[in-house]
């Protein structure tokens, strides 16, 4: 029977992190199943997920942990079996100008409404023309069968003005 593992990664910034990491699984028999990985700030950081036998989960566990002497932080868990229920999907995008609490305001009117955020990629950039920065989020949200998109939509235009962004959920 295959495990999942969860692992997530802090390093400062440098090549062959990946190789390492890669290497390490490959050679305890675990199989590289997904990943997400960034440089922020100049750090490395990112999460992957592993598949791997349940003979050779301490092994690869161990030898993951043995990273540390590379002066990388990680986290291990063990994943579990995602619930079969039934949701729907949709696409949330958000631009405006960058202010403090753009995710903390949206991420708290979708967890009023049991939105779950399954993916979540956000960035700030130069605003052309405007010399201040730009805030961009887009994210994929899981909404109860029972709930209405349109709700959603209008929850979240209600914190748009406040936020000084533009909000579309499709």
């Amino acid at each position: 029977m295959q495990n999942q593992l969860i692992i997530s990664i802090i390093s400062a910034d440098k090549p062959g992190i990946i190789e390492l990491l890669s290497k390490t699984i490959r050679a305890n028999h675990g199989n590289w199943l997904g990943s997400n990985f960034c440089r922020l700030s100049g750090q490395f950081a990112g999460i992957v997920e592993i598949g791997v036998v349940h003979e050779h989960q301490q092994n690869l566990i161990a030898a993951i942990k043995n990273l540390t002497q590379h002066n990388i932080q990680l986290h291990i868990a063990e994943g579990t079996k995602d619930k079969e229920q039934q949701c729907k999907l949709a696409t949330l995008t958000v631009v405006g100008n960058d202010k403090a609490g753009i995710i903390n305001q949206i991420s708290t009117r979708l967890a009023e409404h049991q939105v779950n955020l399954l993916n979540l990629k956000s960035s700030c950039e130069s605003a052309p023309n405007w010399g201040s920065l730009l805030f961009k989020a887009e994210a994929t949200l899981e909404l109860p069968t029972n709930i209405d998109i349109d709700d959603i939509q209008e929850a979240l235009e209600d914190i748009a003005n406040d936020l000084v962004v533009e909000i579309n959920l499709e």
